[in-house]
């Protein structure tokens, strides 16, 4: 008789812990149906640190960036939920990772940054076809130390002939500066918030062909950079 009780009561409580088991799973399940959800653009692989993104990326059968729904109480403000976030050429709107995307996890606004940013990888910012090149640009070659990023230059050579007479001539208009100074010299310039206005280096937007030409004069001529007018 004892050994039927203590069936009964192992019966009862195994009974009671799974009718318990089975409610809660209810619960949670209602609790999750009815629960406000946000959608987030999150990578469907890693993404490392200096990717451009690219309207690929959400094409084809394997897009490296989709949609995912994730409850609204997880979701920050720092969280993707657009692509136009990301690409938007009518706004001008090109972002670059300056941090690695993991799959699967929300993207956040704070390992992106717009394509023409301070912290984005110079490589990045070229147009197809063109290269950057950096020369030797003393105050004396240079406008001393009044040439500035974003401005354009001539490059005026004085060429000998064989017989000594010295020429003049503008090898090259409007060649714009990308970079004033060294690397260093920039980081340094954005974390104090001052001005480069001693440099011996120039970084200049040039095709291949051009580079060829600047090192030849570098190597070969004298020559001396004119400033022109920011156009307004």
């Amino acid at each position: 008789m004892k050994k039927v009780y203590l069936i009964a009561v192992i019966v009862a409580i195994i009974a009671g812990v799974a009718t318990y088991m089975f409610a809660t799973e209810i619960d949670s399940k209602t609790k999750f149906k009815d629960a406000e959800m946000v959608t987030v653009l999150v990578p469907t692989a890693d993404i490392d640190k200096n990717v451009e993104i690219t309207a690929d990326m959400f094409e084809g059968d394997n897009p490296q960036i989709v949609t995912k729904e994730i409850l609204a109480a997880d979701s920050t403000d720092n969280y993707v939920k657009a692509q136009t976030e990301l690409l938007d050429d009518a706004n001008n709107v090109h972002m670059v990772t300056v941090d690695k995307l993991y799959a699967n996890e929300p993207i956040n606004k704070n390992r992106l940054e717009d394509k023409n940013g301070d912290d984005v990888t110079l490589s990045l910012k070229l147009p197809k076809g063109m290269v950057a090149y950096s020369f030797d640009a003393g105050s004396v070659k240079s406008v001393d130390g009044y040439i500035s990023e974003g401005d354009t230059v001539d490059v005026l050579v004085n060429k000998t002939d064989d017989a000594g007479n010295v020429k003049t001539e503008i090898a090259y208009k409007d060649l714009k500066i990308l970079r004033v100074s060294t690397n260093a010299d920039n980081s340094t310039a954005s974390q104090s918030g001052t001005k480069i206005t001693t440099y011996s280096t120039l970084t200049v937007e040039v095709t291949k062909k051009q580079a060829l030409k600047l090192y030849e004069i570098e190597n070969k001529y004298d020559y001396k950079l004119v400033l022109n007018p920011r156009q307004k």
